[in-house]
């Protein structure tokens, strides 16, 4: 709600009142469109900043604090009225005064506005408003929370694939193999302890996590995730690729992060209003500036509306800073008493201040004698997805090794390559050739798969050799028998029987069909 639409709502008396304030002149009294000029009159005048500055500046210390409060607090969303009293008579140390009397004097400049959300009354400062405010309230803060930049060095070489690759192996595993899951709908220890290595979980401990199943954080966070967006799904207690794994793999690497910082606001941001103010004042500080998380949460000593700020240290290093740094938006450099945190061009791309960074993957990998291939981790998640399919990984650091084994090819096979395919892949991204023993091997591997196969067939028995000679002679007949296995027997293809039961009645002969056989044939045709 902008600035105008706020005013419009009031009653008449009180936007009279809010011009003699500030000294604006009333339309005619009898023009039927009265209170919607007068409030377009009274919003051209405080969207000025100027005019804005000389309203506050009639404010004392306390409605001054209460106007930055509800400007900044909870992301600029409101704050709810008795949050806000008790917060001012806590600040103020005046435990019983009451403290609507602190706002009043900024509903009556037209500064702070309420509304009703649900059975609660918020108050509000209006976004085009809000706008003006929050310069005047962030240059302080940002000067008081912001250090040197010639002081600040990441702690880890920014790995900016790492969500974007931990979401696909974590998809590729599922394809692979069969992750049972309890009657509680948690996964079994061997898979978790597996996973755990494949997205480089941190040895957290358990009661770190914020979901309800106990997993460790990381991977609680992407396989939620995964569910929440059909990326997986759990069907018959074992956990599998969802309908949507398809289109995100095939969606642009712009889309899968954004769906992931989504993902994150919505399950640890969006109900705690004290980080839903610390991303703001992240998201708004300037282009490369250095904040001191401590001195943050020094800030939130005035901005936090929460009852107690017992756990905030915690959820700020691990629900906002951490993720975020995991995500690609953040920086992050630890000294002896403190965090520091610089927004990176993905993190603007991602609060939606600046075009999209282009992000450039490695497309190369390094296939050895031995069998291993070299995997860059910075690698396109889609490369690395077609990698996973035929290759086993063993082990996670800054270059993946992947290990080519009879196996391995076997399964790529069993989803659809072929050794011929196989080698095509690594010849177009290996950076060096492929040494001759691998592709001698892969194409001896090829050859042994087909050379067994099962074919799903009903055995049909007939009493005599002679009654079997004459169902192979039948022109009606003979098109929906496969072949003669003995005597006696003749082999049937599953999908014909229902016709060819229907051909032999016709004929005269009346099969003995066996219920049994009837409802499993029925099931394999649906």
């Amino acid at each position: 709600m902008n600035l105008r639409e706020a005013l419009v709502a009031l009653a008449v008396e009180r936007l009279n009142s809010t011009a003699y304030f500030y000294g604006i002149a009333l339309p005619d009294s009898q023009d039927p469109d009265y209170q919607a000029k007068l409030a377009e009159l009274i919003s051209k005048h405080l969207l000025i900043p100027a005019n804005v500055l000389v309203a506050m500046n009639g404010l004392s210390d306390e409605e001054i604090l209460a106007l930055r409060m509800i400007t900044i607090a909870g992301g600029g969303n409101g704050v709810i009225v008795e949050q806000c009293h008790q917060k001012l008579n806590q600040l103020s140390r005046k435990w019983r005064r009451n403290g609507f009397k602190v706002i009043e004097g900024l509903i009556t400049r037209g500064l702070v506005f309420t509304r009703r959300e649900g059975y609660r009354q918020v108050y509000f400062v209006p976004k085009d408003l809000r706008e003006v405010l929050s310069d005047f309230f962030l240059s302080a803060i940002f000067q008081r929370t912001s250090i040197d930049p010639a002081h600040f060095s990441p702690r880890y070489r920014f790995d900016f694939a790492a969500p974007l690759r931990h979401v696909c192996l974590l998809m590729s595993y599922l394809r692979k193999h069969e992750v049972r899951v309890t009657q509680a709908g948690s996964m079994f220890k061997k898979c978790q302890d597996d996973l755990v290595v494949i997205i480089e979980e941190d040895e957290n401990s358990l009661d770190e996590s914020f979901f309800p199943v106990r997993y460790p954080p990381r991977l609680a966070f992407l396989l939620f995730f995964a569910k929440s967006h059909s990326l997986c799904e759990e069907r018959s207690s074992t956990l599998r690729l969802g309908s949507e794994a398809e289109k995100w793999l095939d969606a642009p690497y712009s889309h899968w992060r954004k769906t992931l910082y989504t993902y994150w606001k919505q399950t640890f941001i969006e109900q705690d209003s004290d980080l839903q103010t610390l991303l703001w004042l992240i998201e708004k500080s300037p282009e490369d500036t250095v904040l001191s998380v401590s001195a943050l949460l020094d800030e939130m000593n005035a901005l936090s509306t929460s009852h107690s700020s017992h756990g905030l240290n915690l959820r700020i290093e691990k629900n906002l800073v951490d993720m975020l740094e995991y995500l690609g938006a953040l920086e992050v450099y630890e000294s002896r008493n403190d965090i520091m945190i610089r927004v990176t061009r993905t993190g603007r791309a991602l609060f939606g201040l600046e075009p999209w960074p282009e992000e450039k993957f490695d497309t190369d990998i390094y296939v050895q004698p031995n069998f291993e291939a070299l995997v860059p981790c910075t690698i396109e998640p889609r490369i690395l997805w077609s990698i996973d399919t035929f290759a086993e990984i063993i082990k996670v650091d800054q270059m993946l090794v992947y290990k080519l084994s009879r196996d391995s090819v076997y399964r790529a096979m069993l989803h659809g390559h072929t050794p011929d395919t196989i080698e095509e892949f690594l010849a177009e991204h290996s950076r060096i050739p492929i040494p001759q023993n691998v592709s001698y091997s892969i194409s001896q591997w090829g050859t042994s798969y087909g050379r067994i196969e099962f074919e799903d067939v009903i055995l049909l028995k007939c009493d005599s050799k002679e009654l079997a000679d004459e169902l192979m002679l039948s022109p009606r007949i003979k098109p929906y028998l496969k072949k003669k296995v003995g005597p006696c027997y003749i082999v049937v293809d599953r999908e014909s029987y229902q016709s060819l039961v229907a051909a032999l009645s016709e004929e005269g002969y009346m099969p003995k069909v066996k219920p049994s056989t009837r409802v499993a044939t029925e099931q394999s045709i649906i």
